[in-house]
């Protein structure tokens, strides 16, 4: 006869359910410290898909070893539980300003950062063979039923800490703000596990200097970063906001003769300047506007959430509309939150101007509205997630979207750094059934830059000398010279079309890019 099982007490069930809580929300803060690094590699210096893998096998060799570690501690599991806890929340915490005061100070960041993954992923692999070391003290449990369970609430844990990171966590709290209060989790939980296991509150002692630790970083991170991100700049901060997709600075500075100019920068890239921008915006808009059919038009602007290619197109009595589609609305609000931006930003104010928020490419895929002229202003494509603002599924879609008599045109960065990657746009607007002409712009605050003026049907247009109303830089004599390229210009003209699968601008961006 097989033996009868009697049923666990039901205090050691729940011990045993609490430590399947604690492994899950572990894995939470896991995986949330490990998309906090990814992401501060984005945000700082526009990590690549190779970059982000390096970082990721930087962190699972350290959960190797630190699994390997954990092994050997698990003879005297409660303490070395504690202990590994307060060493992680210290890390987490510590990573995010640490890293980025190291990176705008000192321009050193991918060692100490791999450092930190391996350090990290060390103290996350311990985790697992110190809960087993933890269960198996309540009492003895099949090994496969140990794992199966632990396992299952690592994973579960690993997904709602995933979600709640990118979904609440740091849109709230910024990035420095999220680790500090996931390092809190951490302390907690080793507070807990001595409840839990029924053994003196002693054993979790080390919490209370990790605590006192972690209090003082929360002090002085803000600090830290503030030195940190003023080391980037060349003139004073004006306004910070870090909590959504993409990292805002605005700055200023006062000219001897009075004026004032004040910059947008998104992720460390200059977007806007109060004194010279309009030049951008200027060559950007009035080509595509005069290239248009003559009849009241409807505008749709991909991108420029700073508002000022609304301003530029409004500024034509033919405009009846724009229609500004931007991802994110902290953008829109920043230039109208501050003085310097007054009037290359009063365009979205107008009421001739809807601003829709919402991911352009998704948007202009669905939407089954018209439009007579199309303007992308996007950032530079020096990501995998903004080189398919650049691909031909995304001109292929905007075909369907444009009047067969409408115009297009298209900032496609610097032609000067990033040649390949002009040439790319033009290549891809060909693939996508485009005729583009490319022209020319000089910006002081970017230097020469370039674009393309496109029609979905005929010959390639031509940039027709026109006077716009209100223009200050763009007039006949510049439109007529904007199509002259000089030689240097052309040397790398063939190249291969952009798309989502191949994002080839991408490539040829951060290759100009990597030594400037």
């Amino acid at each position: 006869m097989s033996a009868t099982r009697l049923p666990e007490p039901v205090d050691l069930r729940a011990r045993r359910f609490a430590l399947l809580v604690v492994a899950g929300l572990l894995a939470a803060a896991g995986v949330a410290y490990e998309l906090s690094l990814l992401l501060l590699g984005t945000v700082t210096v526009g990590a690549t898909e190779r970059a982000n893998a390096v970082v990721l096998g930087a962190a699972m060799a350290g959960m190797g070893a630190g699994a390997a570690f954990g092994g050997r501690l698990a003879g005297r599991p409660v303490r070395a539980f504690v202990g590994v806890e307060v060493a992680l929340a210290i890390l987490g915490a510590a990573a995010a300003p640490g890293l980025y005061w190291l990176w705008a100070s000192l321009d050193t960041f991918w060692g100490p950062l791999l450092v930190v993954a391996f350090a990290i992923g060390a103290c996350i692999g311990a985790e697992m063979p110190l809960l087993a070391a933890l269960n198996d003290q309540l009492a003895r449990q099949r090994a496969a039923s140990v794992v199966a369970k632990l396992t299952a609430a690592d994973y579960l844990g690993a997904f709602l800490g995933a979600i709640a990171f990118a979904f609440a966590v740091r849109p709230v709290l910024g990035l420095v703000g999220a680790t500090m209060a996931i390092a809190a989790v951490n302390l907690l939980l080793a507070a807990a596990v001595p409840i839990v296991m029924g053994v003196p509150l002693r054993q979790g002692a080390l919490v209370v200097p990790g605590a006192l630790v972690l209090a003082g970083m929360v002090v002085a991170a803000p600090s830290v970063v503030d030195d940190g991100r003023q080391a980037l700049y060349r003139d004073p901060i004006l306004a910070v906001d870090d909590r959504g997709r993409s990292d805002i600075v605005v700055t200023e500075r006062r000219h001897r003769d009075g004026r004032r100019d004040t910059r947008l920068f998104l992720d460390g890239d200059l977007q806007l300047s109060s004194v010279d921008s309009y030049r951008y915006h200027e060559a950007l808009v009035h080509p595509a506007i005069a290239a248009a059919p003559d009849r009241d038009l409807d505008v749709l602007v991909l991108g420029g959430g700073d508002c000022a290619a609304v301003t530029e197109a409004l500024r034509h009595d033919t405009v009846a509309s724009v229609t500004l589609v931007e991802l994110d609305p902290r953008v829109t609000d920043a230039v109208g939150d501050v003085e310097g931006f007054d009037e290359l930003s009063a365009g979205c104010d107008d009421a001739r101007t809807e601003v829709i928020t919402a991911d352009a490419f998704e948007w202009i895929r669905r939407t089954d509205r018209s439009f007579d002229v199309l303007v992308t202003d996007f950032p530079d494509p020096d990501t995998a997630a903004l080189g398919r603002l650049y691909s031909v599924e995304l001109f292929v879609a905007a075909r369907s979207v444009l009047a067969s008599d409408g115009s297009l045109s298209v900032q496609c960065g610097s032609p000067w750094f990033a040649q390949a990657a002009y040439w790319t746009c033009a290549a891809t607007l060909e693939e996508a059934g485009w005729s583009s002409t490319p022209y020319l712009a000089d910006v002081p605050s970017f230097g020469t830059w370039g674009f393309h003026l496109a029609v979905p049907d005929g010959p390639a247009p031509l940039v027709a000398a026109t006077e716009p109303p209100g223009a200050r830089y763009w007039d006949r004599s510049v439109a007529a010279g904007s199509m002259v390229l000089p030689l240097d210009l052309l040397v790398e003209r063939d190249q291969e079309p952009t798309t989502v699968l191949e994002p080839r601008i991408v490539d040829a961006h951060q290759r100009a890019w990597f030594d400037y």
